[in-house]
Order: C-alpha cells, then sequence, then structure tokens
C-alpha cells in the first residue's frame, strides 16, 4: 500500500506512485509479472484515469519483462458499477471466482479501447469478452489493484492454492443438519430450501452439504437440528421443518445437562464399532484407552470389542474395562462436539466412570482401577446369581425376610435387584408374589460373595491420586452427593463392590438440579427407564448415546439432535464434521426478510404545512390541524 503523492487534483491520480505501490507488491510477493495471467485494474473508466492507471502498470512491468500483449486486464466496474469502498474486494472476488472457474468475465461495454492507452506496446491486452485463464507451467497468479480518492494506492497478487487430492472418505450411516435463523420463519423456509437442494441435486452429497451448511452459517436466534442416513430421509425431516411439524427453538441460556454412566451388563460384542470407523474423536480416545490398559489385560481392548476376543466380553475382567473405555471415547466425543455434563451419577462400574468424568480420578488411573476391580470380582465365588423384582422398597424387605440369604442389591425406584447364591436366589423367585427376572451374570455382584475384593481394592485405591469432585456428583452408596470426604476416600470406593446401590436415591438427589437433558452414556440404555420413573418432574429430554439394536452413528445423530432441539445449545459443528474429508459445496442461501415499502406519493403543501428544507420530500410534515 502507498500514496501517490501530489498531483493536479484531489481525483487526478498518480501514475509514478501507482507503479511503485505495483513493484513493491511483486518484491513482496517474490514472483515475476511473467507469471501472472490477470490484472484486475482500479478502472475508473474516464479518459484521464485509465491512461494514467495503464500507464502506471506498464513502467513498473518493464523492470521486470520486455514481453508485450501477454496478460489480460479488465475491471469489474464496467459490469457491476462502482462499490466505492467495497471496489477493491468486488475486484478480488472477481479474480478469486476466476481462478476457481478457469474463466475470467470481459469487461462490458468495450466500443473502442482508449485512444490515449497503446496496449499494443504494454505488456496486457483488454479483455472484452470471456477468455480461458489456463495453466503456464505454474499456479494461476493474478494481481488486484484499488485507489483511492487523494491518492492512497493498494496493489495485491494473489495465487491459487495448492491442489490438494481428496483424501479417502469415510463411509458416514448418519448425517446431521442444523437449521438456523434469525426468526422461525426464516428457519422453515430455509428448511424448505434445503430440503428441495436435496431433492432436485441427484448427486449432491449430503456430507458435503452437511458439512456446508452446519459450518458457514453463523448460529442465529432460533434453531432446530434433524438427522437422516441419507439426502432422501433429510429432506423428508427438513420438510417436517417447513411445514410445522417439527418446531424450531430460541437459543436458550443456560441449561443443565445430566450424565448418567452404566453399568456392567451392558456390554456386547461389536459395540460401538461404527463410532469406530466414522467418529475421528472416538477413534482418538478408545485408542488410548487401548494404550493405558496394555499393561493391565492380557488381550488388547479392540480385541474384545471387535476382533476374535469379543467372546470374553462376558467375563467379568474384561467387561468392565471394555464397558469403561467405551464410556470414556463417548464422554470425549460429547465433549468434542459441545455437549459436556453439569452433573453426574453412575451405576455400580458407572460410578468410576462418573468420578473421572466429575474430575475426581485421572484417566490412566480410571482405567488401572477398573481392571483391578474386574479382576478381583471375577476372582470370586460363582455360585451366585442376580434377579430384578417389580415390587417397592418396603414391599422387598418383608418379603426378603423369610430368604436370608439374599440381599438387595440395588435400590432402582420401581425395581429393584437382589443378589445371592443361585439356590437361594431361585428359591425366592419361585416363591416371590411380585414378578421377578433372572439376570445373565457370573457373580453375585453386590452380595457377601464380594467380601473379600473389598481390602485389595481398598489398599489400591489407596495409592491413587483421588481430588475433590468439580461438579455435582451424586453418591451412589449414600444416595447423597459426593463431598471431598467421601469422593477421596479409598475405603469408600471399595465398600462400593459389597454394598448396595441406592440409584434411586442418588437420581432423586441429581433431580434438585433440574437437568433439562440426560443423557446415558454407555452402550446400551439400562438406566434411563429407571431414571423415567424417579424423575418424573420436572420432565427431561432422556437421551441414550447408543443402543444394541440400533446403527451407532444413527443412533448418535438422533442423540445429538434431541439435545440441540431441547437446550437450542449450539454444538461445535467443525468438531462433528473432523476427519471426514467432506468439502465445501453449493447449498441454498439464506432467505432474506424481503419487505416492500413504498412511499406515499407527495401532496401539494397546505398553508398549515411547515416550510423548511429538511422536509422537501415525498414524506411530508404535517401539522397538528391536519
Amino acid at each position: 500500500m502507498g500514496h501517490g503523492g501530489r498531483t493536479s487534483g484531489l481525483t487526478v491520480p498518480s501514475g509514478g506512485g501507482q507503479g511503485e505501490v505495483v513493484v513493491a507488491a511483486l518484491v513482496d510477493a517474490g514472483v515475476s509479472p511473467d507469471s501472472l495471467g490477470v490484472v484486475e485494474a482500479h478502472g475508473t473508466g474516464t479518459g484521464l484515469g485509465d491512461p494514467i492507471e495503464v500507464e502506471g502498470l506498464s513502467r513498473a512491468w518493464r523492470r521486470f519483462t520486455g514481453r508485450s500483449q501477454f496478460c489480460a486486464l479488465g475491471s469489474v466496474k464496467s459490469n457491476i458499477g462502482h462499490l466505492e469502498p467495497a471496489a477493491g474486494l468486488a475486484g478480488l472476488v472477481k479474480v478469486l471466482l476466476a481462478m476457481e472457474h478457469g474463466v475470467v468475465p470481459g469487461s462490458l461495454h468495450v466500443r473502442r479501447p482508449n485512444d490515449h492507452i497503446r496496449f499494443e506496446d504494454s505488456p496486457f491486452f483488454l479483455v472484452d469478452r470471456a477468455w480461458v485463464w489456463g495453466r503456464e507451467g505454474g499456479p494461476r497468479r493474478g494481481a488486484v489493484s484499488a485507489f483511492g480518492m487523494g491518492g492512497v494506492n493498494a496493489h495485491v497478487i494473489v495465487e491459487e492454492p495448492p491442489r490438494v487430492e481428496r483424501g479417502a472418505v469415510p463411509v458416514q450411516d448418519s448425517h446431521l443438519v442444523r437449521v438456523t435463523g434469525a426468526d422461525e420463519r426464516a428457519v422453515r423456509e430455509l428448511a424448505a430450501a434445503y430440503a428441495d437442494h436435496l431433492t432436485a441435486v441427484p448427486d449432491a452429497d449430503p456430507g458435503d452439504f452437511a458439512r456446508t451448511v452446519n459450518t458457514g452459517r453463523a448460529a442465529q436466534r432460533w434453531t432446530t437440528a434433524v438427522h437422516g442416513t441419507g439426502r432422501a430421509e433429510l429432506a423428508a425431516r427438513l420438510t417436517e421443518i417447513a411445514d410445522g411439524t417439527t418446531q424450531p427453538v430460541r437459543s436458550a441460556g443456560r441449561h443443565v445437562t445430566a450424565f448418567l454412566y452404566t453399568g456392567q451388563g451392558s456390554q456386547y460384542a461389536g459395540m460401538a464399532r461404527r463410532l469406530l470407523t466414522t467418529e475421528l474423536h472416538f477413534r482418538d480416545a478408545l485408542h488410548e484407552c487401548a494404550d493405558l490398559l496394555a499393561p493391565h489385560l492380557d488381550v488388547p481392548l479392540l480385541d474384545l470389542l471387535h476382533g476374535d476376543a469379543r467372546h470374553l466380553l462376558d467375563e467379568t475382567r474384561y467387561a468392565q474395562p471394555a464397558v469403561v473405555s467405551v464410556e470414556v471415547a463417548l464422554t470425549r466425543l460429547l465433549a468434542e462436539a459441545g455437549v459436556r455434563p453439569d452433573t453426574v451419577a453412575g451405576h455400580s462400574l458407572g460410578e468410576l466412570t462418573a468420578a473421572w468424568a466429575a474430575g475426581v480420578l485421572a484417566l490412566p488411573d480410571l482405567l488401572r482401577l477398573t481392571a483391578v476391580r474386574g479382576a478381583l470380582m471375577q476372582g470370586r465365588s460363582t455360585d451366585g446369581t442376580m434377579a430384578v423384582v417389580h415390587t417397592g422398597t418396603a414391599t422387598l424387605t418383608e418379603a426378603l425376610r423369610n430368604h436370608p440369604g439374599v440381599e438387595i442389591a440395588a435400590y432402582n425406584g420401581r425395581t429393584h435387584t437382589v443378589t445371592g447364591p443361585e439356590q437361594d436366589v431361585a428359591r425366592f423367585c419361585e416363591e416371590s408374589p411380585y414378578r421377578t427376572q433372572r439376570l445373565t451374570v457370573s457373580h453375585a455382584f453386590h452380595s457377601a460373595a464380594m467380601e473379600p475384593a473389598v481390602p485389595p481394592f481398598a489398599e489400591t485405591v489407596a495409592g491413587t491420586a483421588l481430588r475433590a469432585p468439580e461438579l455435582p456428583f451424586a453418591d451412589t452408596l449414600t444416595g447423597d452427593w459426593h463431598t471431598a470426604a467421601t469422593a477421596t476416600d479409598p475405603q469408600r470406593w471399595a465398600d462400593a463392590i459389597r454394598r448396595p446401590v441406592r440409584f434411586a436415591q442418588a437420581l432423586t438427589t441429581l433431580a434438585g438440579e433440574g437437568p433439562h437433558v440426560v443423557w446415558e452414556i454407555g452402550p446400551h440404555p439400562q438406566l434411563l427407564p429407571m431414571a423415567r420413573t424417579v424423575l418424573a418432574e420436572p420432565h427431561p429430554v432422556w437421551v441414550p448415546t447408543l443402543h444394541r439394536e440400533r446403527n451407532d452413528q444413527v443412533q448418535l445423530h438422533a442423540a445429538l439432535a434431541a439435545h440441540h432441539r431441547a437446550t437450542g445449545a449450539e454444538l461445535d459443528w467443525a468438531a462433528l464434521h473432523a476427519g471426514k474429508n467432506q468439502r465445501t459445496t453449493t447449498a441454498p442461501t439464506y432467505p432474506f426478510a424481503r419487505q416492500e415499502l413504498t412511499a406515499p406519493p407527495a401532496r401539494r403543501a397546505t398553508a398549515n404545512a411547515v416550510s423548511h428544507p429538511l422536509f422537501d420530500h415525498p414524506y411530508e410534515h404535517r401539522s397538528e390541524a391536519e
């Protein structure tokens, strides 16, 4: 950028000053004019300004090259008019678009070049029609000039970016699309335009489209989100927004999100396998867990989850690290997407993951403790079992009076879990007046059989750094909130192996935070059916992260869409598209709120009208008498 100095008038340019800024730009860019294909001139369109500009350009370029008429010269002003302060930006946009498409549009209305410009002696030829801009042994380069009133000169050299081959695009099972606008009308109109685009363009890549609209448009006051497996399903759900079936929400202020972490029993072979291939942040977190568990497991984590060792997931020593690792990876993925818990709780094993989420445990310690816990519990007697009983606490307690070997393992609200020796539990189920359901488990967890595991686990936890919770963390041993004292007490974590899980009481405590959304973080929803019976009012939105019978990414996107619709909270859309090699593509433009305004016809001034130059326009000032 430079200044032309003193000239004969405010609007008279300086060819010498313009030439200086051109030379400075070429030297700064480190390129020769011979490599430039286009110059976007300031182009005043006057008999005085244009010859001075071409002369300044020519003199500057002649310091580097003697070639003639090899570079295209034009100005976008002949096409769109003068945009005053934005004129230079318009020229820059023109050159960038010409680079992208390889065609320079012709400058309009050129009947005869200015007689004072000798193009045949300059490096330039006038682009008076569309001109194909090729590549001659290098990238396309161009230059843009913008000269302001009073002698301010700007010149910039631009070069197209290096061509990057698109990498492998992971197959996506689902796509998530946000629709946001200044008001409900705009959201519906934009959703309709999106649906029409996906329907009308048969080769539209839904992944590229989703990335474009999610990351390329700023969040506004009203918003919603839909998910779909392809163009047709996305279009159908966008149409539901357009016709009012799905309502947008206003972007909210503070909302409370609760995470419930599932315990053992939710595992199954192949859990979360599709997320491993479709979601970068999930994959990175799971691989980190695998590395951290390697010294503590004799079978690699990924083999347990998706490989030849999947059959070992029925064993406690393998099931517990596998479940916790999936929960950690889900939590990391949600955090990257912008969803973080404000309060947490966990059921049995899940309480250890909740402790990590609350900041009580570091990740390496969580995984080490989980592996030790699973191994200790695996080593206990295998002649026990468990069952679900559909009745309340008082009636179950009374029924157990005649079955001293059977204990309550978990208080889950309207149902309870009992535990004990195989024969005792079987007799209780036969004699119970309440509906029971036997569980397929290898041990009688939370029973007297687990007593030998308590001291060694307490000793292991004692050698672990524990911290006070960083967010509200419900204690399922007492049903109250964890404190700094309870969360850092090794004996408390060991006792949780033996003593019953007071999940219903912990949920009641958690309800005091007034959660708007309750997520179950785990391979399969086991806790949400229980939670619904406890957290009836206020009624939150229940969101399972994964489901055994559903596609992993489809379920995740359904959960994220539900969270977004329930809270209006913004997600991190760029993170959700990370690692998927999706590109920016064409998408419908935003529907501006157009309003026709018509000025009233001018009226003859009356005797009472105020005579003043400011009111000499169609909006006539009227006196009180009118």
